[in-house]
């Protein structure tokens, strides 16, 4: 949780920040510049960011009768693009290794799969000076590129019958500032991780932070 710690102290040192910005005021500067024979000022222009995230992932799988496996906690890493437009919509893609699995209920063996993931962030942002609090929308796709399991005695390895892709939806919110973004993101998937198996599928609970260029 030393990841999760740091996104916090990360967080206070924004808001104490953004603090002693609004005591200081600034005029604004408004260029204005002509786009499909309308007139715009330089606020309603695209803006497009490219940027580097990683965070921490806790995650589970859980079956549609409600049971459910112990979390494990795993990292996560990537880039993303975020392209903004005006009245405060924003689209994040992003391409990410991510850590995911289980602990199995009473025993301690472990299921690690490590997925390349793409999710598609639709997000609104309010604009509130240097810090745009959002909500965000992230349907996304995974390949598993690693599956492993861990344990003192595997008798029957049950690895290789988990299935390598996962699709799913995720909700979340989180903050812009500056160049750092902070975002708390819960994911539901809806791919079957094993065939008839009671539709076990990922469960994931993800902290993350960004830096954009």
């Amino acid at each position: 949780m030393r990841i999760a710690i740091f996104l916090f102290s990360l967080f206070c040192f924004l808001l104490c920040t953004e603090h002693v910005t609004h005591a200081k005021p600034k005029p604004k500067e408004k260029n204005s510049c002509t786009v499909f024979r309308g007139k715009y000022t330089a606020a309603d222009l695209i803006d497009i960011r490219y940027g580097i995230k990683g965070g921490e992932n806790i995650a589970t799988i859980k079956s549609n009768k409600g049971t459910s496996q112990d979390i494990i906690t795993g990292w996560m890493g990537g880039v993303a693009v975020q392209v903004a437009w005006p009245k405060g919509f924003a689209l994040q893609p992003e391409v990410l290794y991510s850590q995911k699995g289980c602990i199995i209920q009473g025993t301690n063996m472990k299921y690690h799969i490590n997925y390349l993931e793409v999710p598609v962030n639709f997000m609104y942002r309010l604009n509130m000076a240097q810090i745009k609090p959002f909500v965000l929308v992230a349907p996304y796709g995974a390949y598993a590129l690693k599956i492993s399991e861990e344990a003192d005695l595997v008798a029957n390895s049950n690895k290789n019958i988990i299935n390598k892709w996962d699709y799913g939806v995720g909700v979340g919110a989180g903050f812009d500032a500056w160049m750092v973004q902070l975002a708390f993101k819960y994911s539901w998937g809806f791919a079957k991780l094993v065939d008839n198996s009671d539709h076990i599928r990922n469960k994931t609970f993800t902290i993350s932070a960004a830096v954009f260029f």
